[in-house]
């Protein structure tokens, strides 16, 4: 039950992070797919560094 939420919590990082590489790449910050990839990216690797560090507590 401890890490019961992770999975949702992983899902919202990442889909925040979409959300602001689109962000960005509308406003013409960054150029057309890198935007989103950039922000998926983000997403995939601040979440599981944040489920590693909480796991390892453990």
């Amino acid at each position: 039950m401890r890490f019961s939420g992770s999975g949702i919590q992983m899902v919202v990082l990442v889909l925040l992070s979409l959300w602001l590489g689109e962000q960005a790449q509308n406003k013409g910050w960054i150029s057309s797919p890198w935007g989103q990839l950039v922000g998926v990216f983000f997403g995939v690797f601040a979440s599981i560094y944040h489920l590693i560090k909480s796991v390892s507590k453990y």
